[in-house]
């Protein structure tokens, strides 16, 4: 994974790295296949290819370049190597708490699973965080052209951090079984499917339902399916707060069958109605 990053990281200070930019979109939408994050990603394709689907057009990314997903882009992954080399990318996800680097391999005929994964919290994914952020947001206007260079610096610098991060002395490693650590992948991966379940989760980890909930309440003390509900409601309140779209649309995009429930869920959490937490975000209101 160093030798990977490490790689990337001069392809950007030498200017050689080719960023990839998803098709511009008519609007935000949480219908279709593939799933999406609340927070930027940076795909660093190693060996083979990537063919990223979105609602509107598709790119694919080749071996030396690199694709940032912007926050909320439904997309979907088709993946291949190319003659000899078998697939495999670099995945780097960071949000206000905690860094994940994932390196992929395809685990069966154009699907990417998880093959070697690095969690962690730390204050710096939150600057790591930001700049990917900014890196995902071109200008309305480039007249001058520099969107590309100051793009490319941004990354660089998130490249660096991570890095840094990931080679931090101090650094905690977590004592958890790696099974775990590809379950939080997928949950994260899988959050807004409506059939996600704990057997199908399991189905895919290539263990049974109750070994793996067993697993999960044993090292964390949390039964899993109400983690999974947690994260629902966390990325549902982010979504009334920041996006202005129909609370059906909200609970489709969190995993929820009908907004019946999803609302149900919300109140029983928060206190709050939907609507009304919504209001009480957008005006200000802690």
């Amino acid at each position: 994974m160093r030798a990977v990053l490490n790689d990337f990281i001069h392809r950007a200070a030498d200017g050689r790295l080719r960023l990839v930019s998803p098709p511009a979109q008519s609007g935000w939408t949480t219908r279709g296949a593939g799933h999406l994050h609340l927070n930027p990603e940076l795909f660093l394709q190693v060996q083979g290819h990537t063919t990223f689907r979105f609602p509107e057009g598709e790119v694919t990314l080749r071996a030396g370049e690199a694709l940032l997903m912007p926050p909320k882009l439904l997309h979907d992954e088709w993946v291949a190597g190319d003659g000899a080399q078998a697939f495999s990318n670099l995945v780097i996800y960071a949000d206000h708490q905690a860094l994940s680097c994932h390196l992929a391999h395809e685990d069966r005929p154009g699907h990417p699973a998880n093959l070697y994964l690095e969690v962690y919290p730390h204050v710096e994914a939150a600057r790591i965080e930001g700049w990917l952020g900014d890196a995902a947001k071109p200008p309305a206007q480039d007249a001058h052209g520099l969107w590309e260079v100051q793009q490319r610096a941004l990354v660089l610098t998130a490249l660096s951090a991570v890095s840094r991060l990931l080679d931090a002395p101090q650094k905690t490693v977590s004592s958890e079984p790696a099974l775990l650590g590809q379950l939080r992948v997928l949950v994260q991966n899988r959050l807004g499917e409506v059939d996600l379940t704990v057997a199908s989760l399991a189905d895919e980890l290539g263990c049974t339902a109750d070994y793996l909930s067993h697993l999960y309440s044993r090292s964390t003390g949390e039964h899993l399916w109400q983690v999974v509900l947690r994260q629902r409601l966390a990325r549902a309140a982010r979504l009334l707060a920041e996006d202005g779209s129909a609370i059906k649309e909200v609970a489709w995009c969190c995993g929820f069958a009908s907004a019946s429930y999803f609302i149900r869920s919300f109140k029983q959490q928060f206190g709050l109605t939907p609507k009304v937490f919504r209001a009480q975000a957008q005006a200000g209101v802690s």
